[in-house]
């Protein structure tokens, strides 16, 4: 009956979830494809020291890096505002984590931590970004990392009935819409390049689980495990200066990375409300006559999941039809898709109503690229 009622209840929190499907709207939306707030969440502090590994705690550890990797952000880029979700031992709870970052107006989120296993040969760094666990190593991390809440007050109030043990809690994961995904993954990806070439770390590459704190942020996010303090050489390797330093310069050379490619025309970001400049040549007719020879077409966007859904899920809200595409790994879907710019651009208005972060995309030969989204009142 216990069991039931549980899944019941997790049921239940879908609902909402699916109800709210474009629930960071335009508050969450950023106001260009420029980085002017960074947030560093270093895990774990206080009363919850995370790992513990012999003389290596991870708070202290994870701490040491975010400080470090701020510093960076300060001394070199003077137009970029670090806010640190702590920057002493003190033990923060996972939502009020995100919730700082939300209230920063953050344009990226990194979480730092250090990873255990039960296998003392696993070595390495990977990067997190929000989606359901593929495998069950990646489910294990986020059980992990999530039971953090196990150390607030009510947290089966404050989490709507979340229990980070149980497998089917994370049933809520297939239904959430990251719409910030694809910079996520992008900003992941430059990261584990950064770590395996700058700081010579073993890459354990880009994967997607199920982290409370990535779900509530309302902007780019990523969670990194800096290394495993199970393996003997990365855990002493972590407990250097050095080692920290290493960490905190791959990172901070990862933001770089990930700046130039946001200003670069071709690469704005999904998020981003700023507007084409080449508007007038998309829409001129001589392209659409060409669009219509190589049978490419135009689409409103509306969500980005890591599993499939339903094309005639409530979650697209009574819109039909609604086009599936699988991108790298990723479904995609779009609406109203057309040979011509005007026709589908004229049915924005009414999609952006349901979907805030509605935008629309040129598809070819399977690919996507961002054409126009419209500007945001401020």
């Amino acid at each position: 009956m216990a069991s039931k009622m549980r899944i019941s209840g997790i049921k239940w929190i879908c609902l909402i979830i699916i109800s709210s499907f474009a629930f960071f709207g335009a508050e969450g939306q950023k106001k260009n494809g420029s980085i002017k707030t960074v947030v560093i969440d270093a895990c774990h502090g206080g009363k919850d020291p995370g790992t513990i590994v012999g003389r290596a705690k991870e708070k202290n550890i994870v701490l040491d890096i975010a400080l470090k990797l701020g510093s960076l952000i300060k001394q070199n880029q003077k137009n970029i505002k670090v806010v640190y979700i702590r920057d002493g031992d003190y033990f923060v709870p996972l939502m009020d984590r995100a919730q700082i970052a939300n209230r920063a107006n953050a344009d990226l989120f990194i979480s730092i931590h250090a990873n255990y296993c039960g296998n003392p040969e696993i070595y390495g760094t990977e990067t997190y970004v929000l989606g359901l666990h593929r495998t069950e190593d990646n489910l294990n991390v986020a059980k992990k990392e999530n039971s953090v809440i196990l150390l607030e007050e009510d947290y089966s109030t404050r989490y709507e009935g979340f229990n980070p043990n149980l497998s089917e809690s994370y049933i809520m994961f297939e239904l959430i819409q990251d719409t910030y995904l694809d910079q996520s993954l992008r900003f992941a990806t430059i990261l584990q390049s950064n770590f395996k070439e700058v700081a010579q770390r073993h890459d354990r590459d880009v994967r997607q689980a199920g982290f409370l704190v990535l779900r509530e942020t309302a902007m780019p996010s990523v969670l990194i495990e800096t290394g495993y303090l199970s393996n003997k050489k990365e855990n002493s390797f972590l407990l250097t200066d050095e080692g920290r330093e290493e960490i905190s310069h791959s990172i901070y050379g990862s933001l770089l990375n990930y700046l130039n490619k946001l200003d670069a025309k071709d690469n704005l970001p999904v998020g981003s409300s700023k507007e084409v400049k080449n508007e007038t040549q998309v829409e001129n007719k001589q392209s659409e006559k060409k669009v219509v020879e190589s049978g490419a077409t135009y689409a409103i966007q509306i969500g980005v999941f890591s599993r499939k859904i339903s094309l005639d899920s409530k979650a697209f809200k009574g819109i039909s039809p609604v086009k599936e595409l699988i991108i790298d790994g990723n479904y995609k879907y779009f609406c109203f898709e057309s040979d011509s710019f005007q026709t589908t651009k004229s049915y924005y208005e009414e999609v952006s109503k349901k979907f805030p972060d509605a935008f629309i995309v040129f598809i070819e030969n399977n690919k996507t690229r961002m054409v126009w989204k419209k500007q945001m009142k401020k």
